[in-house]
């Protein structure tokens, strides 16, 4: 047990430096609070794309490094679906729509420039520590300590677990709460994370035929080809479904020969009606990786003094990219319940009464918008692949009936009322026909999700 500094200020650890993590840093940063960052890689790897929809861009203009990102990144303009022949089954506006409904619509950006991007705005860089391994998390009535494999011990008043879906805090979260509260995290939470599909992921340079601001989507039986195309690359993904899901704490190990191996299976198989996916594949320029992608949401995303934000606590599809934008949204709502608790506190430490507050306010009011992604994200999934009949008819005939304005006002609903940090000014953010309902009144009272 490390010594104890009872007149010490409050302190939060951060555990895990990706997107989720380093939006909390520069949080924290901008509130004075004082943290640490835990990470156990490097800053900024190459891990492909990553889409930023208007909600998220707001945050990240509060934040100040939208400017920043402008550079790497340009808003996209087509949204085109194609059958499994590759001719088209439409090829809509619908993201000059989210545009007028918001001020700015979906950007893509390399995942590598935006956590750069991030890490580089933060003014105290020290206070983010890579390589390094988490051995222990202890709780105690007053404290957290976070032993690391060097020896050295990090004491805060709380852990934030921003470490992604195969998480090692939420590991400690869980062994604490069977310790003090037996029966609360059952095996059907545990294991409520299931992964119905593998990705084969790859990234090549521009390929004009796809176009350069363009979503391609080609629907297939059990699998489907996504193409997110800029005027510097294209991110690859070929999803294909399992048999049966795998419930956590199944996990496959893949090398870049069972990337090859999926990759021959749909050689062949249509993009368009001028390219195959071979004309793509023969043009990646870095290895190909296969990842597992869970779906669900637990139920509890906090115990004593551990809160888990971000794919720690829940996981959508990325197929409508939304994922990383709802733990960015996860952060500005914790932030925003932390500042408030911290205001409130006569000494600026919040007590851990206070702090089991704040984390449940959290919980429950980011939960049903978090449902109700991954809700939409899962049948967007199945649609694409024909999961079913009725997906199919889905993907056939009723979407691309849709006139391109309707998906733009329904997915709108939820970004309008997404939260900002209230810490914060948005002034100068663009608008558009769909006002931001917590600019209009208090954020307690801006939780409307659209869930249904």
């Amino acid at each position: 047990m490390a010594p104890v500094d009872n007149n010490r200020s409050f302190r939060i650890i951060v555990v895990g430096a990706g997107l989720t993590g380093l939006v909390t840093a520069n949080c924290l940063q901008k509130l004075g609070i004082d943290h640490v960052v835990l990470e156990k890689g490097d800053i900024a790897p190459p891990k492909g794309g990553i889409a930023m929809w208007p909600h998220s861009i707001r945050i990240l203009y509060q934040l100040g490094v939208l400017e920043e990102l402008k550079k790497f990144s340009k808003p996209t303009i087509g949204f085109k679906g194609n059958r499994p022949d590759g001719r088209p089954v439409y090829d809509t506006q619908v993201y000059h729509c989210v545009e007028q409904n918001h001020g700015v619509s979906m950007w893509p950006v390399e995942r590598t420039d935006i956590l750069r991007i991030l890490y580089e705005n933060l003014a105290d860089k020290s206070l983010v520590k890579t390589r390094v391994k988490i051995t222990d998390i202890k709780q105690f009535p007053d404290r957290v300590e976070v032993l690391l494999e060097d020896g050295t011990v990090e004491i805060g008043d709380m852990i934030i677990g921003a470490d992604g879906v195969h998480t090692t805090t939420r590991d400690y979260m869980w062994a604490h709460a069977a310790k003090v509260s037996p029966g609360l995290i059952t095996a059907a939470e545990r294991t409520s994370l299931k992964s119905h599909s593998e990705t084969l992921v790859i990234s090549t340079p521009p390929i004009p035929e796809l176009g350069y601001r363009d979503i391609v989507i080609t629907y297939q039986n059990r699998f489907n080809f996504l193409f997110t195309c800029t005027h510097d690359a294209v991110w690859a993904v070929v999803v294909f479904l399992f048999d049966e899901p795998l419930p956590w704490p199944h996990r496959k190990r893949y090398t870049e020969e069972h990337a090859e191996a999926l990759a021959k299976l749909v050689m062949d198989k249509p993009i368009t009606d001028q390219l195959v996916f071979a004309d793509v594949w023969k043009r990646r320029r870095e290895a190909p990786r296969v990842v597992m992608l869970q779906e669900g949401v637990l139920e509890h995303w906090h115990h004593g003094r551990i809160c888990l934000v971000g794919d720690a606590a829940h996981k959508a599809h990325p197929n409508i990219a939304l994922g990383g934008n709802t733990g960015i949204e996860d952060v500005a709502r914790l932030m925003n319940h932390i500042w408030r608790a911290v205001e409130a506190s006569p000494h600026k430490r919040p007590s851990g009464t206070a702090l089991e507050a704040v984390f449940e306010a959290y919980q429950n009011e980011q939960k049903p918008r978090v449902k109700h992604i991954v809700r939409l994200s899962a049948m967007a999934a199945r649609m694409h692949t024909f999961a079913s009949p009725f997906h199919k008819l889905l993907a056939n005939w009723v979407f691309p009936a849709f006139k391109d304005h309707w998906p733009a006002d329904y997915i709108g609903q939820y970004f309008s009322s997404a939260p900002k940090l209230d810490f914060l000014s948005t002034e100068g953010f663009p608008t558009g026909k769909m006002p931001w309902l917590s600019d209009q009144k208090p954020a307690s009272e801006s939780d409307e999700t659209g869930d249904e």
